[in-house]
């Protein structure tokens, strides 16, 4: 449940879809609203491609099948943000805008690598971590925080928000596709020591890898 919350929010935050944008998968048929992978073979072998970006699934173990239920997801935003859950965690993979956007001067700090205006730009703690890296099948930019969140309701789960940059040739546009990992560490613990944040930051750097950013140029 607390999943689907997070979801919605993140929704909420990139933006609503335009009725008139009605993307289909790049093979022409509507994305599954609903799915769930329940073997290892299909996980290694399944690759989600859309209109606007495809990814390969975070690398499977087999744990995720003889000590869970595998991997369940389900897509919004006409396919352009896609959820994914299971013991090893939560992942929200979604295009940030449908068009294009004008570069300003906070992608420029990001091409700058400027790591300081970026701070003084977000919300972030002192605590926080960030940096800059390169991911991709094209080698984008992106920007990547880490932290933990310690609530009542959500006691020390940790985050990773990463978000990836691509540029047109001039550096006057750009388009972005988020990632967001969110750990929460099992309570039982045996799952604990098998499904670790480390574990799905490592797993998830598949996604990473093989992202491909569609774009107009």
């Amino acid at each position: 449940m607390r999943y689907v919350i997070s979801m919605i929010i993140m929704i909420m935050m990139i933006g609503c879809t335009r009725s008139e944008v009605n993307y289909m998968m790049a093979t022409g048929e509507p994305p599954p609203l609903f799915f769930k992978i329940t073997d290892m073979k299909t996980m290694n072998n399944f690759v989600f491609d859309t209109k606007k970006f495809s990814f390969k699934f975070p690398k499977p173990k087999k744990e995720d099948f003889t000590l869970g239920k595998g991997w369940q997801g389900m897509s919004f935003r006409d396919g352009n943000g896609i959820a994914l859950d299971s013991l090893a965690g939560h992942i929200d993979i979604a295009f940030e805008n449908y068009y294009p956007q004008k570069v300003t001067k906070y992608e420029r700090a990001i091409l700058d690598n400027n790591l300081t205006y970026i701070r003084s730009h977000i919300r972030i703690d002192p605590d926080d971590k960030l940096y800059i890296r390169h991911y991709g099948k094209e080698s984008y930019l992106c920007t990547v925080m880490e932290y933990t969140k310690s609530c009542k309701c959500y006691k020390n789960d940790k985050y990773m928000g990463v978000r990836c940059y691509k540029f047109n040739p001039s550096k006057t546009e750009y388009e972005c596709v988020i990632i967001t990992l969110t750990y929460s560490k099992p309570l039982d613990p045996k799952l604990a020591r098998i499904f670790t944040y480390e574990d799905l930051k490592k797993r998830a750097r598949r996604m990473l890898d093989s992202l491909y950013i569609k774009s107009l140029w």
